[in-house]
């Protein structure tokens, strides 16, 4: 135990006294959090969306006011379409709904329509369009009672719309919230962009320190090594400690940070360490097979960067994976950052504990066996 703690020891010196890793492990990933989470998904901001009733009747200017009834959360603005369109494409709106000529004919049949167009870039789609979706459904639900209401008095369901049901009903605020870290279902921007970042710089310190293998076999050290009275297997787990070590010092600097910056609330502090320690164990694991498979350390740095960079980005380390097109969030299903991240949300947004998270973790697991096992075979 002595000798690997000391072998362990050695590693975790020669990593950290580059000055050039602390900008890597911690400065590089705050300042892109802040950058692309902290300034551009604050969650304070209304949601600026732009309505276009091309029908102008009743029906649709009901809806538009339920619609507004929500103005803490969304800020909407009526406007000719061409507008609509040329705002949307300059990003000065986030979104668009489109109330077709025949929403009010729809309606009377039962079938009512609206549209809502938006770029790929906003995250809250989902949310905005189930919003619109449920205060739609609940108008077509009040026409529907009031033409059982008019039927009864005989009279036309327009009067029993206006006398009964649209003046109980107007005003009536629907339960809707913009996301945010401790909303069900999904997580801030700046907090997904913070777990991404994390991710991403962490697995490239890592597979960065792993090439320290390469180095110690170029300088002979490695050889050397074997010839002391420690063991192939004391050796080995002296190396595989000192990454993990390396790996959880730069996570856990990086959780309290972000933490204390921008207010981020990580969830059950023990599902996170159980699921941050098994994605940690699938990176070594992929950190020692592109070493086994490069033959110099400028190789392991150049193969495993790409490698990194190319796989977080299909994992929606970047950005939310939902804009991706479908083979690259099939793809994701098969990369370990994709699974951690899903870990994430479910902590952080949901306020998941360790029981609801087992099949992420059982997935993890499965990763690091495989890549670890994989990774010390290769390099025997």
């Amino acid at each position: 135990m002595k000798k690997m703690i000391a072998i362990c020891s050695i590693e975790l010196a020669l990593i950290l006294k580059k000055p050039q890793s602390y900008l890597m492990m911690f400065a590089a990933p705050l300042l892109l959090t802040f950058v692309f989470g902290g300034i551009t998904g604050s969650g304070e901001e209304k949601l600026k969306l732009a309505i276009v009733d091309l029908d102008d009747t009743l029906l649709s200017q009901h809806y538009i006011k339920q619609l507004r009834t929500n103005d803490d959360v969304y800020l909407f603005e009526n406007m000719p379409k061409s507008e609509a369109e040329k705002k949307l494409k300059q990003k000065k709106i986030a979104g668009v709904i489109m109330l077709p000529v025949s929403f009010q004919t729809a309606l009377e049949k039962g079938h009512p329509n609206v549209t809502f167009l938006h770029g790929p870039e906003l995250a809250e789609a989902q949310i905005v369009q189930q919003y619109a979706e449920s205060s739609l459904s609940k108008l077509n639900i009040q026409v529907t009672a009031a033409k059982e209401a008019g039927a009864a008095a005989g009279e036309s369901w327009k009067a029993a719309y206006k006398d009964v049901i649209a003046k109980n009903t107007v005003g009536t605020k629907s339960e809707v919230r913009r996301t945010g870290i401790d909303d069900q279902g999904a997580v801030s921007n700046t907090a997904a962009r913070a777990a991404g970042f994390a991710i991403l710089f962490v697995m490239l310190t890592m597979i960065s320190s792993a090439g320290t293998i390469l180095e110690a076999r170029k300088n002979g050290i490695w050889t050397r090594l074997f010839t002391t009275p420690a063991s192939r297997a004391q050796i080995s787990a002296g190396y595989l400690l000192s990454f993990f070590i390396i790996g959880w010092l730069q996570f856990g600097i990086l959780l309290l940070a972000t933490h204390w910056i921008f207010g981020i609330s990580w969830g059950d502090p023990f599902a996170v360490i159980i699921l941050v320690s098994l994605f940690l164990l699938a990176i070594v694991g992929i950190g020692l097979m592109i070493a086994a498979l490069v033959k110099t350390p400028e190789q392991q740095m150049a193969l495993g960067n790409l490698f990194v960079i190319a796989t977080c980005m299909v994992s929606g380390m970047y950005w939310p994976i939902e804009i991706e097109p479908k083979l690259m969030q099939s793809v994701a299903e098969f990369l370990p950052q994709k699974w951690a991240m899903n870990g994430f949300t479910d902590i952080i947004a949901n306020g998941a504990h360790i029981s609801d998270v087992l099949g992420i973790y059982g997935i993890l697991l499965t990763f690091a066996a495989v890549f670890f096992a994989a990774g010390v075979k290769a390099l025997r």
